[in-house]
Parts: C-alpha cells; structure tokens; sequence
C-alpha cells in the first residue's frame, strides 16, 4: 500500500452543502470561547479548543465568527438575533462550537455564562434558545453538563422546547477537564472514519476516563433518530423532525486497578520507537484480520490521519499512534449485554493474540443509548457495547497520560469484539541517566557526572504544579482575583509514566476541581515532572 500525502483531508460537507466562498453568509460554522467571564471562575483553555475545531474546518470554507470572552453575549443564543445580520449567532450557520463552563439546574435547563453583559444579562439559558429553524443543524457545547442523561435529566426533557430542526447536539453528562484538545481530538478521531458521533465520544476519553461525554441526534421516526447516531458522517443542511430523540454515551469507567503510588527506587527514562506510518499501517491490517489487501494507496493528511476501510472494516491512525480498528457493527443494543468477566476474557484474548506487551486490566465501562420522544417518554436505557481498557506498562508501572500507552476493546452484546483502539509504543531502550537531573560538574573537574538523585516527593511536587496553575488562573480573570478555590478529585491521585514525544518518565497526576461548590466549576489535570 502506498501512502501519498495530502494537503488536507476530507471535507466533512455533504454533496448538498455545496462550495462556499470567501465572506459568504451561507453559513457554515462559527464558535464561542470564553477564558475570562462576566462572573466566573476563569478557565485557560476554552480558546485553544474552539479554535481546534474551527481550524479544520477553514480548510474548507472561512468561518463566520469567532467571538471570544466579552464579546460572547446572550443575544447570538436568543431567538430575536440568533442569526443577526444574516453572519453571526447560534442559528447563523451550519455547525456551532461554545467552549465555556456550563451547568443544569434540577428542571433541565442548560444554563451557560457568558463573558460580557447584554440586556442586563450575562448567562444563555436554553429555555430562551430556539436553533434550528434557520441554519444550525450540528451545535456542540463544549461545557460541563450540557447534555445531562442520567439523575432523571434526558436531552429530550432539556432541549426539546429549544430544537426547531437542528439535528444533532454534542456535549456532557458530567464536569468536564479543562482542556485544549476537544475541538482538534474531535477532527482527528472523525478523519479515522469514524461518525460525528463516536468521534466526539473518543475525543473527550482522549482527555479524561472519568468524564462522561454524550451525544443526541434526532428524527422523525425512532430508527431514524438512532440511524443518525449510527451513521451520519458529514454535516447535513437539511434540518428534520425531533418527534424522537435518541441519546448515547460513556459511562465513566469501573476502575480494576488501584492507582499506583509506588515510587522506583532508581527511576527510568524509556526512550521509544518513533512514529511510523507505514508500520501502522501494516499493523492495522494485520490486527483486522484483512483477508486481502487494502486499497493500493491511503491519503494523509499534514497531522498524519489517515483512515480506509476494506473487507468490511473501517482502520485509521493518527497522532501520538492512535490506531482504530471497527470490525463490525454490534449486535441490537436492545439485548442483554454481555457479562463483564465475559467481556474481559474476549478483550484479553484479543490483545494476547495480537502480542500486545505488558498490559495491565485498567477498567471496564459500558456504551449506553436511549431513545424518547419529543413529548417527554423515555424508553429504559440500553447497553450497546462494553468497553474494556488495559495500560501498557514499563518494569511494572503503568502509562497514566490520557489516551497514551491503552488497548481499549470494545465488545458487543454477544460477546464479539467489534473494535479496538491502541495507543501502546514499542520500547528501544531504557536508561537511568535522567536527561534533566544531571549535577552540573564542578569547574575544573574531570569525573564523569553523577547519576540524577532519587525522585522528588510526589506531594511536594503536585502541590508546587497546583499552585502555579490556580496562581495562572487568578491573573487570567476579567478583573484579578484571589487564588481560586480548588479540590482535589477522590482516586485521581497517581504514580507512572507520562508519554511525551519518544520519550516516557516518571510523574505524579491527580485531578483537581476548580471554582466554588455552589458555582460553575471546572476540573483541571495536575502532572508534576518527578524523574526525567
């Protein structure tokens, strides 16, 4: 197979959709970051993420609007000027991207704050938002507890007032971790071959486990709401019904394995082999199982995706080695699924079979759908696929950077493995001389320098990282302020590897929550360099 390189990927516009041009106002897509907001806690990653999404998409077409802190306001999400000027708004183009902080209150209304202050106002509630009945068909908030699906609350019951004809909505049942990579994991996971859907799925668990991302499409008919979820790829201009809705989302993982704390007494550096595409290449077709070949020749784009389907199977492969195998669709989500030692030992074969080294059971979680209609019925939730998760090890300690170092095998409710995603590495050699701890020689001396001390105490370390981000985070707001208020996340705390490049060392990780328990709140990852 050869691999030739393109420019740019596919573009996820219909035939419909047609060409647009430089300034059009046919609308295409637009996004709303805010950092610095008119009464909250600030958040530091919200620009980096809308502009992740909107940069692929350029390639294709420039973008109406990007409004960032205050110049994102209540009246682009109402009804009267949703699509002012026929350019900006909500409802003034196609696809729509918010990245911000967000909450549900108990009667299902998504509440989402803003940066500066319109008509005496500085929060968009969705019970004043009607999108759908000009252009917006795709609207993706980027937020905590967007689109809550669990604790009595369902997209139907939240947003049905709010939908005249858009067709899909992205976002979260839970606190979401602050994060630049939403908007550009989403884009790369899409150009595997995956649905908007499962692509908005992935991208968030490229982020966080303990997160629960969620998605909701809609139709007139109950198949075509869930059709929608199973297979619509590019972004339709055709607006429909929301008579039914249908909902799906990762639950957040069951953890098998007690978070490490255990600490080497001499730390190792493990250099990696470095990324190549045309060994990727021939380990998802090995791993798939292919009985003939694939295509003669894959495109890849500048971010080195590439996806392809052969013999039934949809692969791909993307930065830091995220390959993607579907092997088949799975069984009727409706049926029983499949118990979970039954899912583990189907998942284990398949990574022993394919010689995955060094794995260690990480979690197990499952992939929920629901359905309801437009009135308000809500059939019981269902289980589609269940996911099992191992962690690549190095001398018995684990990879705990988010998305690096797993197998994750997805298997259906009758026991087949019907995908996989890997992100392991394979290992060219490990050294305790650490790169970045190394005693500085005294001026004259001839001996050869001394081994790097033994690790820095992992409290120490997160304590000193946490500082200087709640102390960045003070300065980021539209007035400065005092230090935030912050909480660490139970179990989040951990001792192993991070992956950065070619190269893994030692950290320590936890989680922390940021803002007050009352208020909107963020959750932040701490990593404290202990050995490199």
């Amino acid at each position: 197979m050869r691999i030739a390189y393109a420019d740019r990927g596919p573009a996820p516009l219909g035939p419909a959709a047609g060409p647009v041009s430089r300034d059009s106002t046919e609308g295409r897509w637009g996004a709303f970051s805010i950092e610095k907001f008119a009464g909250a806690t600030p958040l530091r990653y919200t620009h980096e993420d809308a502009l992740g999404w909107l940069g692929y998409l350029e390639q294709f077409g420039e973008r109406n609007f990007w409004f960032a802190d205050d110049g994102v306001k209540t009246w682009a999400y109402e009804e009267e000027f949703d699509n002012w000027q026929d350019r900006y708004g909500m409802d003034a183009v196609l696809a729509a991207y918010h990245s911000g902080h967000g909450d549900m209150l108990g009667d299902g209304t998504f509440v989402a704050p803003m940066g500066g202050v319109w008509d005496n106002r500085s929060e968009a509630r969705s019970t004043r938002m009607r999108l759908g009945n000009e252009k917006v068909n795709y609207v993706f908030f980027s937020t905590c507890l967007s689109l809550r699906v669990l604790g009595g609350h369902t997209p139907n019951r939240s947003w049905a007032a709010s939908n005249l004809g858009f067709r899909m909505l992205f976002g979260f049942e839970t606190v979401s971790i602050d994060d630049p990579n939403y908007g550009a994991y989403f884009w790369q996971e899409w150009r595997k071959g995956k649905t908007l859907a499962q692509a908005w799925l992935d991208a968030s668990w490229r982020i966080s486990t303990a997160q629960a991302p969620s998605v909701a499409a809609c139709g007139a008919t109950r198949q075509e709401a869930v059709d929608r979820l199973d297979r619509e790829r590019q972004f339709s201009p055709e607006h429909v019904s929301d008579a039914w809705w249908a909902w799906r989302w990762y639950d957040p993982a069951r953890t098998h394995r007690e978070p490490s704390l255990r600490l080497p007494e001499h730390p190792q550096v493990v250099q990696l082999e470095p990324r190549s595409l045309d060994r990727e290449v021939q380990l998802l077709e090995e791993q798939a199982g292919l009985e003939h070949a694939g295509p003669e020749e894959v495109a890849v784009d500048r971010q080195g995706v590439l996806g392809f389907s052969a013999d039934g199977r949809t692969l791909g492969t993307g930065p830091q080695a995220n390959r993607w195998i579907r092997f088949a669709a799975p069984a009727e989500a409706a049926a029983t699924p499949v118990p979970e030692d039954e899912a583990v030992s189907a998942a284990r074969a398949f990574t022993e079979r394919n010689g995955y080294p060094d794995l260690v059971l990480d979690s197990v979680h499952e992939v929920r759908e629901c359905c309801g209609t437009r009135s308000g019925e809500v059939e019981e939730p269902r289980v589609r696929e269940t996911m099992v998760t191992f962690r690549q090890t190095f001398s018995g300690i684990p990879v705990i950077t988010p998305g690096r170092g797993e197998v994750r095998v997805s298997v259906d409710n009758d026991g087949r493995v019907v995908a996989a995603q890997v992100s392991t590495r394979e290992v060219v050699r490990t050294t305790s001389h650490l790169t970045s701890s190394v005693p500085d020689p005294e001026p004259g001396g001839h001996g050869a320098p001394s081994r790097a001390a033994a690790p820095r105490d992992r409290r120490e370390a997160l304590a000193e990282q946490e500082d200087r981000l709640l102390a960045d985070l003070a300065v980021r707001g539209a007035e400065p302020q005092a230090r935030p208020e912050a909480r660490d996340v139970p179990g989040t705390e951990e001792v192993g590897y991070e992956i950065e490049g070619n190269e893994a060392y030692l950290v320590a990780r936890k989680q922390i929550e940021v803002g007050p328990e009352d208020g909107f709140v963020t959750r932040r990852w701490v990593t404290a360099p202990l050995a490199r």
